[in-house]
């Protein structure tokens, strides 16, 4: 009988002290978050350029600078392999970027031929600095805008295919 009245002495104690507890929420406030984005860096000429860009860079590079978005996964491990596959890098590359410029989504994300002739000078900064990740050199200002002002031919769309195939834009 005594064992008896100290189990159910021990019993109420600890569902006593179990029954006490307070419970305790806790709210987090996310306040000043850190994504963390590296700054892309302004090159001061194409001779810093010194690296080449991996197949999966220069994919990447190509949708982000044409859709203003990443590629998303799926796609740029078709475009990887479908380089790889093929021999001839160069037409590859330009299959892929012929392709993306025929998209009408990025046809919407590049200048008309008359809002490019309207500011000529503001097009060729803003095209080396989207494509090149620097500014014109005088000497580059004046060939492109000769081009532009003497051929009534030449769209944006040609202008930006041209700079997505050249050597500079496979470095960085």
């Amino acid at each position: 009988m005594q064992v008896s009245k100290w189990i159910v002495g021990a019993l109420a104690v600890t569902l006593f002290w179990s029954s006490c507890k307070k419970e305790i929420t806790q709210e987090i406030i996310y306040d000043n978050i850190i994504y963390q984005i590296d700054t892309v860096p302004v090159y001061d000429s194409n001779l810093e350029k010194d690296r080449l860009k991996t197949p999966l860079q220069f994919i990447s590079s190509v949708f982000s600078n044409l859709y203003f978005s990443s590629i998303p996964s799926s796609v740029l491990d078709n475009l990887v392999v479908y380089r790889l596959s093929v021999g001839d890098k160069s037409l590859v590359n330009e299959l892929i970027i012929n392709a993306m410029l025929q998209d009408p989504v990025v046809l919407a994300n590049i200048p008309t031929d008359e809002e490019m002739r309207l500011d000529i000078d503001d097009f060729i900064f803003t095209t080396y600095l989207r494509f090149y990740l620097r500014y014109p050199t005088e000497y580059e200002k004046y060939e492109l805008k000769n081009m532009i002002e003497e051929n009534t031919d030449l769209d944006p769309v040609e202008i930006f295919r041209a700079f997505l195939l050249s050597n500079e834009y496979q470095f960085y």
